[in-house]
């Protein structure tokens, strides 16, 4: 899948975008897997699709695999669809999150180092889960199957 990473970059320069993240939505089935922060992480607590920052001078799809890798142990196998993106004013400034659900190349026990807890959830069970608004926007999307 082309992630057309130049023009969401060019648009996010354009809105003052400071900050940069990555979100992947990983799905088993019909669940999603959802990571939840750690008590004494920025947003505590909360649940979140895995993602983070991108580095300086990293691409959008190295820091798709990257982030997934480090915060789940599984390798990145292909990007399926960009599902949009988010702004929100996080720890170092105004930052977009771009969302894209991914397939990976084998589903095994997740490892969570970053995070207190892991879980693969169903749609229905979202509203029940501390998240942000955003987050939750961003779940939402992925409701709407793929164009053909």
């Amino acid at each position: 899948m082309d992630i057309r990473e130049h023009d969401l970059l060019d648009a996010a320069n354009r809105d003052g975008v400071v900050s940069h993240v990555v979100g992947l939505v990983v799905k088993r089935a019909s669940r999603v897997l959802l990571l939840k922060r750690r008590e004494d992480d920025y947003l505590p607590n909360m649940w979140e699709i895995p993602g983070g920052h991108v580095d300086p001078g990293e691409t959008l799809a190295r820091a798709l695999a990257r982030e997934l890798y480090e915060e789940t142990g599984l390798r990145l196998k292909e990007v399926i669809r960009y599902l949009g993106y988010c702004d929100y004013l996080g720890e170092f400034g105004r930052t977009r999150e771009w969302n894209f659900e991914v397939r990976v190349h084998e589903m095994r026990r997740i490892a969570h180092p970053e995070h207190a807890a892991c879980r693969w959830v169903l749609p229905d069970e979202w509203a029940r889960l501390d998240m942000t608004s955003e987050m939750r926007q961003a779940l939402e999307r992925i409701a709407v199957p793929p164009a053909p």
